[in-house]
């Protein structure tokens, strides 16, 4: 396992090793946690394997990580949302085998985190397929929850148009597992989907539009559906965290529209004027996307940013290149 470069051939060659387990119930992750070969977690985790996967001991590779001392991995694993609450047949969670209070500290840290979290609930509801993260210059800048589809569909090609919609961390759930409604629809008899507060209200005329609120808002530019009027902001590992929807939306099925609540000034300059994908927002010539009916668009994955990336952004960024096609998702599907 030490010869990095031959592993990676081999693994990129052979994808269905990166979950294969031995006799033992051990995973190529939980080995090279086990070991200390950092670079090798760090490439297995990038390139989509299982970061929970459980041995026969129902130890996890943060288990392993965690019990030998080896600090940067332990961090790396958490990074990828690796569960600390995982108990092993011996009891323990990883933070129980922590060779050190170092160790122990970090853990116990991420095991409020509320991306974590919401995660382990996503997944044991079978809810979520899977988790991605996304870096930049060697630091993280998003954390995506991949919604448990049949990524081979339709939606999932380029004839769909990938979209974005903020929105608050605790729609998210509901989100995830009845997709994006209009305000006005009825989900049950206790809960009828609302504008939000400072929004446009149910049946309110805006422009030939008689009910403009009441249908599902997406928008082409994931740095305008970002913006904080849209966009709650959440705190993990002390770092704040957009919350946001990645969305396919049926082409033909929406209209398109000058955004409604933003000033110009609030607006991110240079955003592109290619409507087919991606619709500029910053000025009067560019639109944000309005679908009329929430059967045409599907809801992908739940995405976090980190806000000090999107502070940092002077002009636009190719957004779906680093959000929407990371090479750690685009392995999943190979």
């Amino acid at each position: 396992m030490g010869n990095y470069e031959s592993f990676v051939r081999e693994i990129r060659k052979n994808h269905s090793l990166l979950n294969e387990k031995d006799e033992y119930g051990r995973t190529l992750l939980y080995l090279a946690a086990r070991n200390g070969y950092y670079d090798i977690c760090n490439f297995l985790l990038r390139s989509g394997c299982k970061v929970n996967e459980t041995q026969k001991d129902g130890s996890t590779a943060l288990h392993g990580a965690a019990f030998y001392g080896h600090q940067s991995i332990v961090q790396l694993l958490l990074e990828y949302e690796a569960n600390p609450s995982i108990i092993n047949k011996f009891g323990h969670s990883p933070q129980d085998e922590a060779s050190g209070k170092t160790i122990n500290d970090y853990i116990m840290s991420k095991t409020h985190d509320k991306i974590n979290s919401l995660l382990n609930r996503l997944k044991s509801d079978g809810l979520a397929k899977n988790f991605v993260v996304t870096k930049h210059d060697g630091r993280i800048i998003g954390k995506k929850i991949l919604r448990n589809l049949d990524y081979s569909s339709a939606y999932s090609t380029n004839f769909w148009t990938l979209a974005w919609h903020g929105t608050k961390y605790e729609h998210l759930y509901s989100i995830m597992k009845y997709g994006l409604h209009p305000a006005g629809a009825v989900l049950s008899p206790q809960y009828r989907i609302s504008p939000q507060e400072d929004h446009i209200g149910l049946n309110i005329r805006v422009g030939s539009i008689d009910n403009w609120a009441n249908a599902v808002f997406v928008s082409p530019s994931i740095f305008y559906a970002a913006h904080r009027v849209y966009s709650e902001r959440i705190f993990c590992d002390q770092q704040q965290w957009c919350v946001l929807v990645e969305t396919r939306v049926k082409p033909g099925s929406f209209t398109k529209h000058k955004q409604t609540l933003l000033n110009k000034r609030d607006l991110l300059p240079g955003e592109p004027t290619n409507v087919e994908y991606r619709v500029a927002v910053k000025s009067d010539e560019d639109f944000i996307l309005q679908v009329e009916s929430e059967r045409n668009v599907i809801v992908t994955a739940l995405v976090f940013i980190h806000v000090g990336f999107l502070e940092n952004i002077d002009e636009y960024y190719q957004g779906e290149e680093l959000f929407a096609n990371s090479e750690a998702e685009r392995a999943l599907f190979q």
